[in-house]
């Protein structure tokens, strides 16, 4: 039953992608859009099989006109609301737009000015030394994750799909060195560096006893699967898997602290490590499969038999996307472009959503919003349902207390500072590099989590000089007053600069009087943080929202499902397949229900990945 619901869960929205509701022309399936069971289960006959393929482009936007045939008389007046024009509500929107027939009222609400959220493009004129020109910084996520190796995740099928109907070119570099600083200096690793290198380092030297523990434990292993409420910190499990304390310190926690900018004491190693969890634990029936979910099947499934996007998924080169010159906010104007051009969207700028009620008699979702904190009369806007991406203690403060399980702010606030030199050659090539928790505090008394390499990884417009860009990224779990080393943030910009500055001069040997530009910015709780107890906590959600709202109002997110921008498209599509079956009740958190179903996939049925054993 388990694996029954996953596939269900995710098929819902993806079949409606390839449904009547898309860009695909005219072409219609037999028997009822809704029913995806039978796709599932059963015959499979997949939608896209009907002749309408990516082969026939159009025009970036939303093609809704096949969607009228199947419109209903409850569909006719349906309402739906998204709180939050981030990169997760402009994609549940945008899905929405397309699965829906035009007669379906959607609203976006924003609480600030532009629409994006975190993902930040900006274009500056610079002076530096004599040299002008435009430099492009990226003030919040700078790249994708392409998974092209991964066989456990296919969020990037939702990023190929968007890309198709957008017309959006996606860049695929090949992959730099990282590095890892450990002690005092860069380490590089592989394959940038030979394995006989690294083994010299005191990086692995202080972590080689985590592989004969690591084989030791897994050859003792009793062969029985977790138990549901099995749920340790990172360090705790990487302690227990391998012995030692030291894997966790020096490698774990830099990962981490790339991030999601967060504590491994405090980290589920099952919500935040899941591929490597699983893998650990779960035995693969024969050499040549993958594992992966079943709700992950599912998307595969139906998102592969698509041959466009089966050769998107294949061309990546190495480990990161992004969208050329033209920067990480091509994807989020792309989208908010799209929708402002479809007369059943609207589009609430500057205004904040106060209260989020439930009418159990009409079983309406009441929300009431205003453009000014001072505005008292403001009436309550009925919709069927309302889908928010807000943070979790965000949704609970504007619900009352009908939503305590999410009531508690688990996220962490980054520090970032973007620089730009008018010299080339001031750091080794590469993609950067990430500090463990372990580097001794005088190495690191800014608290930062790690360098990144920009000029290394982006395209530089047609007009920017050349020049050497980096991106610090500082605070996370450090600025929370509960952490052991916790430090306060710097008062304002000038001070946070002259903090980067000190650090590279440190780390890299850029004297701190080098002539740059710099501009700081403090991004308060921008990263969820997915402690131990998450996946039961998200359950009690799930009963809660269920009980306080009927099902009528979805959650989609980082602070419920995985954090970062491909995982925000991911959920954005699949709560929008949710919200848009009048017919079916739910809460976005229905994974968190039920013990997680666990396949083995042969590779050679994983079109969308090169072939390779494992995952």
């Amino acid at each position: 039953m388990g694996r029954r619901r996953a596939e269900d869960a995710a098929a819902a929205a993806l079949l409606r992608l390839a449904g009547p509701g898309t860009r695909r022309g005219a072409c219609r399936r037999d028997g009822p859009p809704r029913r995806w069971l039978s796709v599932i289960h059963g015959h499979r006959r997949h939608p896209r099989e009907c002749g309408r393929g990516f082969v026939s482009r159009r025009a970036p936007g939303i093609d809704v006109a096949a969607a009228r045939g199947y419109a209903t008389a409850e569909d006719a007046a349906r309402r739906i609301a998204v709180v939050g024009g981030g990169l997760t509500g402009l994609t549940t929107a945008y899905y929405l737009a397309r699965m829906l027939p035009p007669t379906v009222g959607i609203t976006l609400y924003e609480s600030s000015g532009r629409l994006g959220g975190w993902i930040k493009t900006d274009r500056v004129p610079v002076d530096v030394d004599g040299t002008r020109g435009t430099v492009s910084f990226e003030r919040g996520p700078r790249t994708l994750s392409s998974l092209h190796n991964n066989k456990w995740r296919f969020d990037d099928l939702i990023l190929y799909d968007l890309a198709l109907d957008l017309g959006l070119p996606i860049s695929t570099p090949e992959d730099q060195p990282r590095y890892i600083y450990y002690p005092d200096h860069l380490v590089p690793l592989p394959p940038a560096v030979p394995l006989l290198n690294l083994v010299r380092e005191p990086l692995f030297l202080d972590s080689m006893w985590g592989a004969p523990g690591y084989l030791l434990r897994r050859m003792l292993r009793d062969g029985k699967l977790p138990p549901d409420d099995h749920d340790p910190s990172i360090a705790d499990w990487l302690h227990h898997i391998t012995m030692s304390r030291s894997v966790a310190d020096n490698m774990a926690s830099a990962m981490v602290h790339g991030i999601y900018g967060g504590d491994i004491d405090k980290l589920s190693a099952r919500s935040v490590l899941d591929r490597f969890y699983w893998n650990y634990h779960v035995p693969k029936p024969y050499q040549d499969g993958s594992l992966m979910l079943a709700r992950e099947h599912a998307i595969l499934e139906v998102m592969s038999s698509d041959e466009h996007i089966r050769k998107l998924a294949l061309r990546p080169k190495g480990s990161l996307l992004h969208f050329g010159p033209a920067g990480m906010e091509a994807l989020t104007t792309a989208l908010a472009n799209a929708l402002q051009k479809q007369p059943n969207v609207n589009i609430e700028m500057d205004t904040s959503v106060r209260s989020i009620s439930y009418d159990h008699g009409e079983q309406k979702v009441n929300v009431i919003a205003s453009k000014s904190p001072r505005d008292e009369d403001c009436r309550p806007v009925a919709y069927d349902r309302v889908i928010s991406t807000l943070l979790s203690h965000d949704l609970a403060r504007i619900t009352g207390d009908s939503l305590p399980s999410l009531s508690e702010k688990n996220t962490v606030s980054l520090l970032t500072v973007n620089m730009w030199y008018p010299r080339q050659n001031l750091k080794p090539r590469g993609f950067g590099y990430l500090i463990p928790r372990s580097v001794p505090h005088k190495q690191n008394p800014e608290r930062a989590l790690g360098v990144f390499f920009d000029s290394d990884v982006g395209v530089a417009g047609p007009d920017e000089p050349a020049g050497t860009k980096l991106f610090v990224l500082m605070g996370g779990h450090y600025y929370e007053s509960d952490d052991p080393h916790a430090v306060s943030p710097p008062g304002n910009e000038g001070a946070a600069i002259a903090q980067a500055q000190a650090l590279l001069e440190r780390h890299l040997g850029i004297p701190r009087a080098t002539p740059c530009f710099a501009m700081a910015r403090m991004a308060p709780n921008c990263i969820p943080q997915h402690w131990v107890g998450h996946r039961a906590r998200m359950a009690r959600a799930h009963g809660e929202l269920l009980a306080a709202f009927g099902g009528r109002l979805v959650v989609a997110g980082g602070s419920y499902t995985n954090v970062g921008a491909m995982a925000g498209l991911r959920a954005g599509c699949e709560v929008a397949g949710l919200a848009a079956d009048s017919a079916r009740e739910g809460t976005g958190l229905e994974q968190f229900t039920e013990s997680e179903d666990i396949l083995c996939v042969p590779s050679r049925k994983i079109p969308v990945r090169r072939a390779r054993a494992g995952v």
